[in-house]
C-alpha cells in the first residue's frame, strides 16, 4: 500500500478515536457521528473508474453495516448496486419489499437469492451486517455473520462497463447510469469494498468487532481495501473514501433530506 494511503487510514481512525476519547473526558456534549440517514430522496455515487471496474473482475468482498426503517417498503430498497452496459444489475443488494426479513442479491444480472432471514427485521431499526464475497468463481453471502449461501458459479464474467457504483439507490432501464430509484430508507454506518475474498472467520470477526479494522489487519493486509465510507463526520457534497484510493462518493438527489446519527 502506498504510504499516503497508509497515512490516510491511520489519521482517519485516530481522529475518530480522539473524538470518542474527548467525549469521555469532561465534554459530554460532544457526540461521535456514527452513520448517515437516508429518507428515500438521496443516494451516493462513486464514479466509474479503473479501480471500481477491476474490483469486480476478480476476487472481491463488499461489506455493509446498515439499519432499516419502520416505514413500509412497498418497493425493494437498495443498499449497494453496480450496473452494466445493458442497464442491469451486475451486483446489487436490496432490502426486500413488503417482507421486512427479506434480503435480495443479484450477481451477473441474475437473481442470486431472495433470503428470508430469521432474526432480521428491517423495521426494528437494528443494525445488521451484510457481506458478499467472491473467491475465484465461488460466491458467498452472509448476514450478521451467518452464511446464507455459498455456491460455485462457473464462467461468471462480471463486467460493469461504464456503470457507476451506487450506495442507497439503483439504476433502472432504459439506458446506463440513468433513472435512479429504489432509494434506501434507514441508516448506513459503513461500506467497505475489497479486491480480495473475505473468509468466514473474518466475516465472523467483522460482525462481532466492526470497529477493529486497523487492529485486525496489518498495513499490508489493508492494501486490498479500495473503498471505505464510514460516515463518521458530517459532510456536504462528498463523502470521502478513507482508503486513500480516491473513490469519493458524491451525494446525489436531495442532499438536504439526509441526516446524521450520533452515538
Amino acid at each position: 500500500m502506498p504510504n499516503e494511503r497508509k497515512n490516510l487510514l491511520i489519521i482517519s481512525f485516530l481522529s475518530v478515536w480522539l473524538m470518542g476519547f474527548s467525549s469521555q473526558c469532561g465534554n459530554e456534549s460532544v457526540k461521535t457521528i456514527s452513520s448517515m440517514g437516508f429518507t428515500g430522496e438521496h443516494y451516493l455515487e462513486i464514479s466509474n473508474n479503473a479501480s471500481i471496474k477491476s474490483f469486480v473482475s476478480g476476487d472481491f468482498a463488499i461489506e455493509i453495516w446498515a439499519c432499516g426503517d419502520s416505514s413500509r417498503a412497498d418497493l425493494a430498497r437498495t443498499l449497494v448496486m453496480l450496473g452494466n452496459n445493458n442497464g442491469g444489475n451486475e451486483i446489487a443488494i436490496y432490502q426486500g419489499a413488503i417482507d421486512s426479513s427479506m434480503v435480495i442479491v443479484y450477481i451477473d444480472d441474475n437473481l442470486f437469492g431472495m433470503f428470508s432471514v430469521s432474526e432480521l427485521d428491517w423495521s426494528a431499526r437494528e443494525k445488521h451486517y451484510l457481506c458478499l464475497s467472491r473467491a475465484d468463481n465461488f460466491f458467498s453471502f452472509y448476514v450478521d455473520g451467518r452464511r446464507l449461501k455459498s455456491v460455485s458459479m462457473e464462467n461468471t464474467d462480471l463486467d460493469i462497463g461504464s456503470s457507476n457504483m451506487l450506495i442507497g439507490a439503483d439504476y433502472d432501464l432504459p439506458g446506463v447510469n440513468s433513472n435512479p430509484g429504489n432509494y434506501w430508507v434507514g441508516t448506513i454506518d459503513e461500506v467497505r469494498i475489497w479486491t480480495k475474498a473475505i473468509q468466514s472467520s473474518e466475516v465472523s470477526f467483522h460482525n462481532k468487532y466492526p470497529d477493529k479494522l486497523t487492529e485486525h489487519y496489518s498495513s499490508n493486509g489493508l492494501e486490498p481495501l479500495i473503498g471505505i465510507w464510514r460516515f463518521n463526520n458530517e459532510q456536504t457534497g462528498i463523502i470521502p473514501d478513507e482508503s486513500g484510493s480516491g473513490n469519493d462518493a458524491v451525494i446525489r438527489g436531495n442532499g438536504e433530506s439526509l441526516f446524521w446519527v450520533s452515538e
